[in-house]
């Protein structure tokens, strides 16, 4: 039992040194089971990189999952009693019956829940307080703590009798994506598929109180377990963490999983840094590079030598912004040679800008792909199978 930690700058290649080291011990121990867990949203992209390092073309003895589907394969091996998984609008179904039938018992929030917007509202809280393993003993002690504040004391009275209404309601009957967590921190003690797996983590920031507990209980079981964390190879990651520096989130996760080794009694093994060098994401750009060492430091460093990485362009409009973009897409696939694979756009407001990249970049026959959640049932070969089932199932 083993903790590794990587260091390494935003595109230094931690995740490049993880994997090749990875692809590396898995060939020369075919028997040993390597799991590497990373963000919902990065699993297939993580596969597909390690397929295509990989020597042999395949990756047999490694899984790439998130925190969710290795839940899921953990209980499947040892028969958990998953109940019933309930949806975000059955979740707010259930929550508005418990929330009407308290009503009365409810002086603050009670008057309120009628209003647009106030169940989801509510929803979201009941999910923050499940994520990070808030217990009801800790909302008595923020209602003692609030006793100079009436109504704040009030509101967490209300929620307090909610979450507990809606707790007993879900006991037995279902359960949420947030619940997996906590079931899961039951049952991985006796999963042997953990105990025969080197775990991998790369591509979090830090994790939940929830994920934290559950993290120490694969550092006592698994054989050792990797982690790699964004830092500036300037920078000491056991040195105390103040608030205001770029680094503090990734001091404070050095920090507790360095204390979660320690009360499991594993190892935490000499810290590997990686550098930035010409293999790292900016290698090739001085410009981004420099940009990568000074933004958010507090220095007067300024970069004075003639470059073409770093553009800005001012728009009138979101649309006017996109128009540009599509524009310089064009021009970068006809005139210098790139692919449209090769091209990225990041938003901070996928809702608005997501409709207008559709309109602008069909109008001008650029491909694209848009990474947002849908429906799985809102597809018509989805809907025709299952209606197909149906026939079967209901005898016409």
């Amino acid at each position: 039992m083993a903790l590794q930690l990587i260091f390494g700058g935003s595109g230094a290649g931690k995740s490049h040194f993880l994997f090749e080291h990875i692809i590396k011990e898995s060939m020369g121990n075919p028997h040993q089971n390597y799991l590497v867990l990373v963000p919902e949203q990065f699993t297939m992209q993580t596969q597909k990189e390690l397929v295509m390092r990989h020597p042999r073309g395949g990756i047999l003895n490694i899984d790439v999952l998130s925190f969710e589907r290795l839940a899921y394969r953990v209980f499947q091996e040892v028969g958990a009693n998953t109940r019933s998984m309930l949806e975000e609008i059955g979740k707010s179904f259930v929550l508005q019956k418990v929330a009407l039938d308290e009503a009365e018992r409810l002086p603050f929030l009670g008057r309120n829940l009628k209003k647009p917007g106030y169940i989801y509202e509510m929803k979201s809280l009941i999910s923050e307080l499940a994520q990070y393993d808030i217990q009801l003993e800790q909302l008595d002690e923020m209602i003692a703590a609030a006793g100079k504040r009436p109504k704040l004391a009030e509101k967490l009275k209300d929620v307090k009798r909610v979450y507990e209404a809606f707790s007993e309601y879900m006991e037995d009957k279902y359960m949420t994506s947030e619940d997996v967590m906590d079931i899961f921190c039951q049952v991985a003690g006796k999963s042997q598929f953990l105990k025969e797996s080197v775990l991998v983590f790369d591509g979090f920031t830090g994790f939940t109180p929830i994920q934290n507990r559950l993290f120490g209980e694969l550092l006592r079981i698994s054989p050792k377990v990797y982690m790699a964390i964004t830092m500036g190879e300037d920078v000491d990651p056991f040195a105390p963490a103040k608030e205001q520096e770029l680094f503090a989130m990734s001091k404070k996760t050095t920090w507790t999983l360095c204390q979660l080794a320690r009360t499991n009694k594993a190892d935490v093994l000499e810290p590997i840094v990686v550098p930035a060098g010409e293999k790292s994401r900016f290698g090739k750009s001085t410009a981004l590079a420099f940009l990568e060492k000074n933004l958010f430091r507090f220095n007067r460093n300024v970069y004075k030598e003639e470059q073409q990485d770093i553009r800005i362009f001012k728009g009138k409009n979101p649309l006017r912004e996109v128009q540009l973009a599509a524009a310089k897409i064009k021009r970068l696939v006809r005139e210098e040679g790139y692919r449209y694979g090769d091209i990225v756009m990041i938003t901070g407001d996928l809702g608005m800008y997501g409709n207008y990249v559709r309109q602008v970049f069909s109008a001008a026959d650029i491909p694209y792909f848009i990474d947002e959640k849908r429906n799985v049932l809102n597809n018509p070969y989805i809907e025709f199978l299952r209606g197909l089932m149906g026939v079967e199932i209901e005898r016409y």
